[in-house]
């Protein structure tokens, strides 16, 4: 039988520890701001037929230090409608009203210019030929639109409420009012979308 002893003895390594700080990763931005509204009429009150708001114009860009978004996205939608009591012709909904206002001009413009009603199915509110509010909502989100980069781009839009309004019982429109809202998304990529109805 061999014994082996193990007598203690101590043993150095020479060791090192070095550190490497300040390595902060700071995610960026997609930050999209409103610019500018060109010759806003709203609110547009005391409207009888045939008055429109006229071409307005509102400017959307890309806020400093912003990445530059894949698209955008642009959405109508309405609030508060309001029903005027007083009305000679009878009641009516927030749909018929959407029904009589006319929507004239509605482009997106950046370094070229998508002609948004030419998308819209002017039928979706049973009036052919007539692209009202109803049909542009009834249409939807505009997605995909070119992206502005770090500049700027707009929406023009006209409305009217015309002379003939489609429904013949035209006076239970009277005071009726309605609150219009205008989304606009950026997304970083295809595919992406961030507004919905």
């Amino acid at each position: 039988m061999v014994a082996v002893i193990a007598i203690g003895a101590t043993i150095a390594y020479f060791n090192d520890v070095e550190t490497s700080a300040g390595n902060t990763m700071t995610a960026g931005t997609l930050d999209l701001e409103f610019k500018k509204f060109y010759q806003w009429n709203f609110p547009f009150t005391d409207v009888k037929p045939g008055d429109c708001t006229g071409p307005m114009e509102v400017d959307i860009t890309m806020a400093p230090g912003s990445n530059a978004p894949n698209h955008i996205e642009f959405d109508i939608d309405v609030t508060d409608f309001v029903d005027w009591p007083g009305e000679s012709g009878g009641t009516n909904t927030v749909e018929d009203f959407k029904k009589q206002i006319k929507v004239k001009t509605l482009s997106y413009t950046d370094s070229s210019s998508v002609n948004l009603l030419s998308l819209v199915d002017d039928n979706a509110d049973e009036n052919p030929g007539f692209i009202s509010l109803y049909d542009v909502q009834a249409y939807g989100v505009f997605d995909d639109l070119p992206s502005i980069g770090t500049g700027i781009g707009g929406v023009d839009v006209e409305f009217c409420l015309p002379t003939n309004l489609p429904d013949a019982n035209d006076n239970k429109y009277q005071k009726d009012s309605i609150n219009i809202v205008f989304e606009f998304g950026a997304t970083q990529v295809a595919g992406q979308d961030v507004l919905t109805d």
